[in-house]
């Protein structure tokens, strides 16, 4: 509530625009192709696993049921799979070079119910998901012959963006839970995981056995150049194996460095009595096994992780629903520095944005784009905030304070979740320089990027008034502030998705050079000035910034 003493009228100083008057220019051509994940992979069905041994649950190790002995759904020879890739009719040979330290396969995952004492507990809203799965081959009722025990996990799946499924004939749409997850779908999940952050891939592959025109080449490629996956070496360069199954520590290993490669304590004793601690992937299984996400397989000798295994559809939602849960999310290996979050940028707050050759009004004028304008960024930021677009086939800059990203998945989870204004402490993260300020996990995390940079350039941390707003401390905002706070309920503060700060706490308030950086700097951290608080909006706050990530 410290912002509120702060929300007195304070005059803002429009920093220059960098845009000439002129009349509209014409929108650019349709995003780029392919960038949009399609749905998932279409795969052959995996067979009926044996009944010996039975996945454990996470809390005490002990069998769980056998499969239903309903009938698995046999996909339509008619389905449409929305130009997923189909498998190969033979398998690739597994390379001839011994250099086991590139061989990086995909992850698979445990199908177990998520342990209660490690992960957070599921919303609501996200159990009731479950009863309106848009798929017809899964069903949370028992007495259904679709009958699925992951079917809020699915369900969350569908709802988050992740997959889509495949389109039937007449409209409907199938999981298809018991296939197997290949090397392609792995990476399509995680991009769409990550909340499809932006990124352009180069018209070259870095792998040999997959080419521009490959279905999902932009995740693939974004898994490679994000460190999620490396292939394996082979004579004439990597190969990436899409349509190969990911094996169960191959999974674990892309998730680990989807992650970020966090840190993780590794015991002398291996967790698994079938994962070597020598191997290449135990501290990935390790830290797999710590999230909560998965305890293996119990034998009589032991837990198993059986490392080779592949992994289904159905067992996928799960492990990634579980690791939401946790908190695990997409962290790049960069600790600091932008990281736009969005593929596609609006021009905001300009009629007319002039896109330079390159990052600064000191370069020529390329084209020209107005104000709604969607342009295709490639993740690239200057130190100066500037972002980097794609204008046809070319590339050109404009100033990030005239461009925005908008619908970032961390408040679209968030607004799926929970009423504005009761999004429960535990699901908020505090700020490192202010723990008494909380926000969006994701939001605080690009925030904490942000202000390294401020700090490193002005010596001083970021001074925040307030940052998320419970319902009742918006309905007394209003009561104290009038029409300057927003309706309760309906505030981006309710959200944990907004933040306010103290002019008088930095050098030269709101006209200093201080003010002025950060706020051109917002756009590649995922964050904004809103029109309305903007000097010529209709109620100016200089001092109100929104997450857009």
């Amino acid at each position: 509530m410290g912002a509120l003493l702060a929300l007195s009228a304070t005059t803002a100083h429009a920093q220059p625009l960098v845009v000439e008057a002129t009349s509209a220019a014409s929108e650019l051509a349709s995003p780029r192709p392919n960038v949009t994940p399609s749905p998932d992979p279409s795969i052959t069905a995996a067979p009926i696993p044996s009944a010996a041994p039975v996945p454990s649950s996470d809390a005490s190790l002990a069998p769980l049921p056998t499969p239903s002995p309903n009938p698995r759904p046999t996909p339509s020879s008619s389905a449409q799979p929305d130009g997923e890739p189909q498998p190969p009719t033979e398998k690739v040979a597994p390379p001839q070079d011994s250099d086991d330290d590139v061989l990086l396969p995909e992850p698979s995952i445990d199908a177990l119910p998520p342990s209660s004492t490690t992960l957070r507990a599921a919303s609501p809203d996200a159990a009731l998901s479950a009863s309106s799965l848009i798929f017809t081959d899964i069903s949370a009722s028992a007495d259904s012959p679709q009958f699925s025990k992951f079917a809020t996990e699915i369900a969350w799946l569908a709802n988050s963006g992740v997959s889509t499924g495949w389109r039937m004939p007449g409209g409907a749409r199938e999981y298809r839970p018991y296939s197997s997850v290949s090397r392609d779908a792995m990476a399509a999940f995680l991009y769409r995981f990550a909340g499809k952050p932006a990124y352009v891939a180069a018209s070259r592959s870095s792998f040999v056995d997959v080419s521009s025109s490959t279905a999902y080449y932009p995740e693939i490629s974004w898994a490679a150049e994000s460190g999620i996956s490396e292939g394996w070496k082979v004579t004439s360069g990597y190969e990436f194996r899409p349509f190969e199954a990911i094996t169960r520590e191959a999974m674990a290993a892309f998730l680990y460095r989807f992650a970020g490669s966090p840190q993780v304590s590794v015991p002398a004793k291996s967790p698994f009595k079938d994962v070597s601690t020598s191997s290449q992937f135990y501290k990935p299984v390790v830290w797999l096994a710590s999230t909560g996400a998965t305890t293996g397989w119990r034998t009589s000798s032991g837990p198993e992780f059986r490392p080779d295994a592949s992994i289904t559809r159905d067992a996928m939602a799960a492990f990634l629903y579980r690791l939401d849960r946790a908190g695990v999310s997409y962290a790049p290996s960069a600790a600091s520095g932008p990281l736009l979050r969005h593929s596609v940028v609006y021009v905001y707050g300009a009629s007319t944005l002039n896109l330079r050759s390159g990052p600064s009004t000191s370069y020529p004028v390329v084209t020209q784009r107005s104000r709604g304008n969607a342009l295709t960024a490639t993740g690239a930021v200057s130190s100066s905030g500037w972002i980097e677009v794609q204008v046809g086939t070319a590339r050109a800059w404009g100033s990030g304070y005239y461009l925005t990203g908008s619908g970032g998945a961390a408040i679209t989870r968030a607004k799926s979740a929970y009423s504005n204004g009761y999004i429960p402490v535990t699901d908020l993260c505090s700020l490192s320089w202010d723990r008494a300020e909380l926000l969006l996990c994701q939001a605080a995390d690009d925030l904490e990027r942000l202000n390294r940079a401020f700090r490193g350039r002005y010596g001083i941390n970021i001074p925040i008034n307030d940052a998320y707003r419970t319902y009742q401390e918006q309905v007394t905002a209003r009561a104290v502030l009038g029409n300057i706070a927003a309706v309760p309920g309906t505030s981006n503060h309710g959200w944990g998705a907004a933040i306010d700060i103290s002019g008088s706490s930095l050098p030269g308030g709101y006209s200093g050079s201080a003010y002025l950086w950060l706020r051109g700097q917002l756009t590649g951290y995922n964050w904004k000035s809103p029109d309305w608080a903007r000097p010529s909006g209709y109620n100016p706050e200089p001092w109100h910034f929104e997450y857009t990530g």
